[in-house]
């Protein structure tokens, strides 16, 4: 469950950086 944890949180601030578009 962690690992799928860190993945959502990768994800979700790799968006935020990204500034969604």
């Amino acid at each position: 469950q962690a690992l799928l944890f860190a993945t959502l949180a990768a994800a979700y601030i790799g968006e935020s950086m990204e500034g969604h578009h």
